[in-house]
């Protein structure tokens, strides 16, 4: 049975499924926590502090797609589940971003999983993850599992050229370029960026402490734009933890929990259930001692000023008092309104700020980043080039907002050809 000859849901759209962990939407939502103590985490961002560049791939897809049912999808399903969804649902949408290294096909989803399967699975954002350095390989099991599942669907959408002649290395050629949903956000076809400006700007980090050239590469870059800039933040978006750390007792920024102390209760009430409702939990007749444990922000500015000790005593103290760090994507949102200009070696963290309007200059770091801001045409320095500096009056993004409305016309194309009903609308 062809997934479009399947019902449709009440609402005349597709029902849809989702791998849990690489689906982005799993049923749960991009801001849920599981309770403190819990090693689990959420289901696709792991264990908080959460990236806020997937929880931006992951509205960014909930706004495009149209869409009012799914299923989660598990390696641990039954063969009575895997009949429900083969029965009811028209194909599996994963997100697949920086997927494309050893290994993640062969083991996430080996062949003999996938085979049970009788409908496509719709792969979004396929992309790289390597070094600079690193060879470009695949398993023979990733080849096999990728083979699969472009024989059984119509086709993917990859990130990049790179992405794209690694797979038609191996024989697969059913892929198309546009980047990822993530550039469109704001719903719309084009996009004009403001002018920039060093009047107030955003460096997006990645924590690179274990790698020491791309630590001193980002660094510099960090230094030079600081010296330019009349107002200057880093910005975290997860994974900084030294960072990220500080500012938590600095700001009290936590998804659920407040983090500037520790509460532990006992005589009643769990440990967890303390943390999370300062009432205890209290049933009629029970009793609560809790006990304090205070973070120290003097401590954990000692580990700041460690991580940061090869930068100069000036920025140091723009981080300690100026830096950012949110669980919430509006408060990204809001901030890359504000700023007249973004650097940095963050993919999405850029990204998000272009969606808002605002220009972006990208540090890249590897080939990752190589194979989307080669595709979409954007201004960057390159550690592969050894280049720590850009001139800002010679950057140009009119090559990226000429591209956006095709890119815009190729997900509407992408998503009509797989059966899926969307929220875009094509000129003409």
């Amino acid at each position: 049975m062809s997934p479009l000859s399947r019902a449709l849901t009440v609402s005349g759209k597709p029902r849809l499924a989702m791998f849990a962990r690489h689906s982005l939407l799993d049923g749960r939502g991009a801001g849920y926590v599981l309770p403190p103590g819990d090693e689990r985490g959420h289901a696709f961002l792991g264990r908080w502090p959460h990236n806020l560049g997937d929880q931006f791939v992951a509205s960014a897809l909930g706004r495009l797609l149209d869409f009012d049912e799914f299923y989660t999808l598990t390696r641990e399903a039954t063969v009575e589940q895997f009949d429900i969804i083969n029965n009811e649902c028209h194909a599996v949408i994963a997100v697949m971003q920086n997927a494309l290294y050893p290994g993640f096909f062969g083991t996430q989803l080996p062949v003999s999983y996938l085979k049970q399967l009788k409908i496509p699975v719709v792969l979004l954002s396929l992309g790289l993850q390597f070094r600079f350095g690193d060879a470009i390989k695949l398993t023979s099991e990733d080849v096999e599992s990728l083979k699969w599942l472009h024989d059984h669907g119509v086709s993917s959408q990859v990130r990049g050229y790179m992405s794209q002649e690694l797979l038609a290395r191996h024989g697969i050629h059913n892929t198309k370029v546009l980047g990822c949903p993530s550039l469109l956000w704001s719903g719309k076809r084009a996009v004009r960026l403001r002018a920039p400006t060093y009047r107030n700007v955003g460096f997006t980090i990645t924590d690179m402490g274990a790698i020491p050239a791309l630590h001193k590469f980002q660094f510099e870059i960090m230094e030079k734009t600081f010296k330019r800039a009349e107002q200057f933040a880093l910005i975290a978006q997860g994974g900084e933890y030294v960072l990220q750390d500080f500012l938590t007792v600095r700001d009290g920024v936590h998804p659920s929990l407040r983090e500037d102390f520790l509460v532990e209760g006992t005589l009643g009430a769990t440990r967890e259930t303390a943390k999370t409702d300062y009432c205890g939990g209290l049933k009629p007749g029970q009793l609560v001692k809790s006990y304090v444990t205070r973070y120290s922000l003097d401590e954990k500015g000692k580990s700041l000023d460690w991580y940061y000790r090869d930068i100069s005593e000036p920025l140091r103290n723009n981080i300690r008092e100026r830096a950012v760090f949110s669980s919430c994507l509006s408060e990204y949102l809001r901030r890359a309104r504000e700023l007249s200009l973004i650097v940095g070696t963050r993919l999405h963290g850029n990204i998000l700020g272009i969606s808002q309007g605002t220009p972006a200059v990208f540090a890249v770091h590897d080939y990752r980043l190589k194979d989307m801001v080669e595709f979409l045409k954007l201004p960057h320095v390159s550690f592969e080039r050894g280049e720590t500096d850009f001139d800002l009056s010679a950057c140009d993004w009119s090559a990226f907002e000429q591209l956006l409305p095709s890119i815009y016309d190729g997900f509407a194309d992408f998503f009509d050809e797989h059966g899926l009903t969307h929220m875009l609308k094509k000129e003409g």
